[in-house]
């Protein structure tokens, strides 16, 4: 298989795993779902006349997918999705090392075939890799495994 197909297969699964964890978290009904990443704001500001390797859109480039604010708490939380085949623990670390330069306080979830997984960036690098599956009382299990069969429809 090229390099191109196996580059785009990921990309599909990325994207596939960034619907995945919007829909279930807007399902809810508890939480505004903000999609924040690079690929959202870097065109404008380019387009302002940022210079497009400039420090400001450098910093940008590692931004989180999704602002979510939490409707009860009103709590607003930086969230980069992965997604991972099998959880991998180096790659949760590395994910968390690279976000804690410029996304501190920021969370990343992790989409496997096995559940999701959800937590504070500090929490992972200080647990060297490892991270909590998924369990908030705002998005019940139920909801979690309808989503969870959606993702692995994509990928058998």
């Amino acid at each position: 298989m090229s390099s191109n197909i196996d580059f785009a297969r990921n990309l599909v699964k990325g994207k596939i795993a960034e619907t995945v964890f919007a829909q279930m978290l807007r399902e809810t009904g508890e939480f505004t779902v903000l999609e924040f990443g690079y690929e959202k704001i870097i065109p404008d500001l380019v387009g302002q006349g940022y210079e497009e390797n400039g420090e400001l859109v450098e910093t940008l480039r590692t931004a989180p997918d999704f602002a979510v604010i939490n409707h009860a708490t009103r709590e607003v939380r930086l969230i980069e999705v992965k997604y991972m085949h099998t959880l991998s623990k180096t790659y949760a670390l590395k994910d968390a090392e690279r976000m804690h330069k410029s996304w501190n306080p920021s969370y990343l979830f992790i989409a496997t075939r096995q559940g999701f997984f959800f937590d504070e960036i500090t929490k992972i690098i200080e647990n060297e890799g490892d991270i909590t599956p998924l369990k908030h009382s705002q998005i019940p299990e139920k909801l979690q495994a309808n989503y969870l069969k959606i993702l692995q429809d994509f990928e058998p």
